[in-house]
């Protein structure tokens, strides 16, 4: 009898906004195996706040929208379960209190030697892990290292920003088609 032998690989999840003046901010989510191979990809529509959104939610607007109304909607809508969601954006890290999955911000690292309790160094950045993680700082070092080997962490995000403008232009030129007067026969 032959059973399957195959282990099943963590899936990497990337989460990052697009932000423009024309239209708003898009937010997209990429999961990739740990060899860097896209797996699923999301986007959202764009959020443009209200004034009166902008004068009552003040300074916690731009976490609420990437957190709770972008990343939130991304997250709750993807088929494939993650180990981790890496963002670039540390106001997506509020999400770590709305999810079951580890929220980690990558950044640069800064040259900065010290290091915060829930902060950890993998592959040249620092990573930021939502304080409302049910997982140790050391899980998820050991978790990044098989996927920090293949990728540069915050090559993802390039990625996704390039779908998201690409998606961008695409339903720009539909529009245009849509409302472009008929040719004279």
């Amino acid at each position: 009898m032959d059973s399957d032998t195959s282990k099943p690989l963590p899936a990497f999840g990337f989460l990052t906004t697009l932000e423009t003046a024309e239209h708003g901010t898009f937010g997209g989510y990429l999961v990739l195996s740990p060899l860097g191979r896209p797996l699923e990809f999301r986007c959202s529509t764009p959020v443009v706040p209200s004034r009166a959104q902008q004068i009552l939610f003040g300074p916690t607007l731009r976490p609420y929208l990437l957190a709770d109304v972008i990343g939130q909607t991304l997250l709750a809508e993807a088929t494939l379960p993650v180990a981790v969601v890496l963002t670039d954006q540390v106001e997506m890290l509020p999400l770590a209190a709305l999810r079951t999955q580890p929220i980690v911000c990558v950044q640069a690292t800064d040259g900065m030697q010290r290091t915060e309790v829930n902060e950890l160094r993998v592959g040249g950045y620092r990573l930021t892990l939502g304080t409302a993680a049910a997982i140790s700082v050391e899980d998820v070092r050991e978790t990044l290292e098989l996927l920090s080997s293949n990728v540069d962490l915050c090559e993802p995000f390039g990625r996704v920003v390039a779908a998201l403008t690409e998606a961008q232009l695409a339903s720009h030129d539909a529009s245009e088609t849509e409302h472009a007067p008929a040719a004279a026969a």
